[in-house]
């Protein structure tokens, strides 16, 4: 390994002697503070298919760069066809300065996909059970944003959204079920109403 040497050169002038140095400022790190917030969508592989998803959606650019794993750069924001487990997402840019954030894409049922997309419909936007019970609401005791609540609360949800006990939920004025959505909950408990149903 070859050290990096200052220079001192003097010289005179005028009867004085100067001094010169050759000397080279460490240039500041670019990446120094860089950090990003990121933010995904994702969907979760169902059934035996490896048809997970995940896109960036904070940050995004031209002078952006994703990473998933230990696989090649790419420019889209986007990533698919994914098996379940867990994934790294580093994110680059122009600089070279990276982030990195952990996320797992799970594997869900086919019956229990279509119920979680009843209850919470697309990132906890437009399921049923919004905004009552998703986003940090807890309206009866109960919050669906995690995927051990639903399951736990199998019994709740039959009972509430396809039973009508002690009334049907929804509420008023928003509509109930139907019977077709009512069905899916059925068929999802009939199966044994686990997250790999």
């Amino acid at each position: 390994m070859r050290k990096k040497m200052a220079i001192t050169v003097l010289f005179l002038s005028g009867g004085m002697y100067f001094q010169a140095c050759n000397k080279k400022d460490a240039l500041p790190n670019p990446c120094l503070g860089v950090s990003y917030d990121i933010q995904y969508f994702k969907t979760e592989s169902v059934g035996s298919s490896n048809n997970g998803s995940l896109t960036i959606t904070s940050p995004v650019g031209d002078t952006i760069s994703y990473q998933l794993n230990s696989a090649a750069f790419q420019s889209s924001p986007i990533f698919s066809n994914l098996a379940p487990g867990d994934y790294r997402i580093i994110v680059k840019n122009q600089k070279g300065c990276t982030d990195t954030t952990q996320v797992t894409v799970f594997n869900y049922g086919p019956k229990y996909a279509q119920v979680k997309q009843l209850i919470a419909g697309t990132g906890g936007i437009g399921g049923y059970c919004g905004p009552c019970h998703l986003n940090g609401a807890i309206n009866g005791g109960k919050n669906f944003d995690t995927d051990a609540s639903i399951v736990a609360s199998w019994d709740r949800i039959k009972a509430r959204a396809v039973d009508g006990l002690p009334t049907f939920m929804p509420e008023a004025p928003n509509s109930p079920l139907t019977l077709a959505d009512r069905q899916k909950i059925t068929d999802w408990v009939n199966a044994g109403h686990r997250q790999s149903d």
